[in-house]
């Protein structure tokens, strides 16, 4: 297995997985949305994108990575928005390979921590984050609120 940053030449197979991640988080089907999205982020570099290459090279997974800073610490973090692994390499390590890449990268150039969120239901991604370290947030609360679009 080899970890990559997607680049120009891998958009294509990140935004097939990416279809993929979110029709799992049961969105509908839109290649072409996706495939814009990727591009965009990547692009821009709104975010770090790593793509999960099995022994053959194919793309199998990915992890996208979001920069931001915490104002206490003064140091900046990435939050962990993303992360899949192709249904055919699960249960195979493949996504404690991809997480122990992500984590090893990412502190390697200095960041302070990695913060992620799973679905409550999500119990495989539960226990693959715990057994890696990742603790569950017992100090802060969160609270989001769905804006609705002007006009």
């Amino acid at each position: 297995m080899n970890i990559i940053e997607c680049a120009e030449q891998h958009l294509l197979s990140a935004a097939e997985l990416f279809n993929d991640y979110r029709i799992f988080y049961e969105q509908e089907s839109d290649l072409p949305a996706c495939y814009a999205f990727i591009r965009d982020n990547v692009e821009k570099k709104r975010s770090r994108l790593l793509l999960l290459l099995d022994p053959a090279g194919k793309a199998v997974g990915f992890s996208q990575l979001y920069p931001s800073y915490c104002s206490i610490s003064m140091k900046p973090y990435y939050y962990l928005s993303d992360l899949y692994v192709d249904r055919s390499c699960r249960q195979k390590g493949y996504a404690r390979f991809l997480m122990q890449a992500v984590t090893e990268q990412f502190a390697a150039e200095g960041a302070q921590r990695l913060t992620l969120d799973t679905a409550t239901s999500n119990k495989i991604a539960q226990h693959l984050y715990e057994s890696l370290g990742y603790e569950q947030e017992q100090v802060y609360i969160t609270y989001h609120q769905m804006l609705k679009p002007a006009g």
